[in-house]
């Protein structure tokens, strides 16, 4: 029997793409409403976020930045963004940065409209009343939160990182403007572009996988393999950060409608307990988990191969699977991204609650391989 019979697409977010298409951006906001601008304090640093607000300021809309988001944020990130929105009397919520900034500022209009403390809100449907208007700015390739209904949030006692889940709380707006992003650094833009191919991935080979988000994913998948490398290599290439950008929202999309898996299961606890990257987390795991996922989609990864961009005339489907997970390892390789976990800060000795955290997550069930406890320790020691 079928994993599901029935498929339910969705999208509500408008994207708009291409070079100053920041420009764009008073067309959203009303001059009524002052805008909460949530973002981090190094984006604020490189200058970005007087980009942005620059394009507010010309158009007479009145804002206030709030730059206390925090990596792999916790609730303190909400709560004090959210009285910054209640002390300056906002209207309406832009959230510029990469996957933690876009997931504030979401869980901000959560607040802002719903009431309550965010973790009332972790779960699925739990959001009742829509947000202020809200739109996203990414500033990394990664995490596709411009057009999601997720937004996530780190527990540090219990080490787990949680979901918002609501089609409410996707943007109403996305602004994919390559010119705020070219001169993202290597070592942030190889991680979140390698989480985009995660996304992509993951979407492409799960079991709610289906023909509309199959296009969406293996479109998402070659973009990467084809982009990645030079929008990392240096801060001039302006078309290969777009087709990023490009591929990172279309991976979003792609998993909006079939959620993830493994990896994605295995990599949020390693956030969690060592504040470890998230695109760093998956970047490492992506290979081993797609070592163990192999024999259920061998079809699959030999197409995946051929995605980004091996040569695989002349293989049989199993020679061209296991080509796929080589190209990740070098695609890896050339990112200097770390083979294992360990250089990351990972122990051995939180193997066990790591793999328990991972069996929580609603990722596990729709993993193409059946996973037990005990084959997510396995991945974990192989990647350690």
């Amino acid at each position: 029997m079928s994993f599901q019979t029935i498929f339910d697409f969705r999208c509500p977010t408008r994207l708009i793409n291409g070079p100053g298409s920041i420009a764009r951006l008073p067309e959203f906001f009303s001059k009524r409403h002052k805008v909460l601008v949530v973002t981090g304090k190094n984006l604020q640093a490189a200058g970005i976020v007087d980009q942005v607000t620059t394009v507010l300021k010309t158009a007479a809309i009145p804002y206030t930045v709030y730059d206390g988001v925090e990596t792999n944020p916790r609730a303190r990130s909400v709560s004090s963004g959210l009285r910054q929105y209640e002390k300056e009397k906002c209207g309406a919520i832009l959230g510029l940065g990469g996957g933690s900034p876009m997931d504030v500022a979401k869980m901000i209009g959560v607040l802002a409209t719903n009431g309550g403390r965010i973790d009332h809100y972790l779960g699925l449907n739990k959001v009742e009343k829509d947000l202020p208007p809200l739109v996203c700015i990414p500033t990394t390739y990664g995490t596709g939160s411009e057009v999601t209904p997720f937004a996530v949030l780190t527990n540090p006692k219990t080490k787990n990182k949680d979901p918002v889940i609501s089609w409410k709380i996707a943007p109403q707006v996305g602004i994919l403007d390559p010119e705020l992003v070219t001169t993202l650094p290597a070592a942030v833009g190889a991680p979140t572009g390698m989480d985009a191919l995660t996304h992509a991935l993951e979407s492409y080979i799960n079991l709610m996988a289906a023909p509309v988000t199959d296009g969406i994913a293996m479109q998402a998948i070659q973009l990467v393999g084809a982009n990645i490398r030079l929008a990392c290599a240096n801060d001039h290439e302006i078309q290969a950060t777009e087709n990023m950008l490009i591929a990172s929202a279309l991976a979003g999309i792609a998993f909006s409608q079939t959620r993830l898996g493994n990896v994605h299961a295995m990599s949020h606890p390693v956030g969690a307990y060592f504040d470890v990257h998230h695109g760093t987390a998956n970047a490492i795991l992506l290979p081993y988990v797609m070592e163990f996922n192999l024999p259920a989609r061998v079809e699959k990864f030999a197409h995946i191969a051929a995605l980004l961009g091996a040569d695989t005339d002349d293989m049989t489907d199993y020679e061209a699977a296991h080509l796929a997970i080589e190209t990740v390892w070098e695609l890896n390789g050339d990112l200097d991204i770390p083979e294992t976990l360990g250089p990351v800060g990972v122990k051995a000795s939180a193997i066990t609650p790591m793999s328990k955290a991972a069996m929580q997550s609603g990722n596990i069930a729709v993993n193409p391989r059946k996973t037990a406890q005990r084959d997510i320790e396995q991945i974990f020691k192989n990647a350690l």
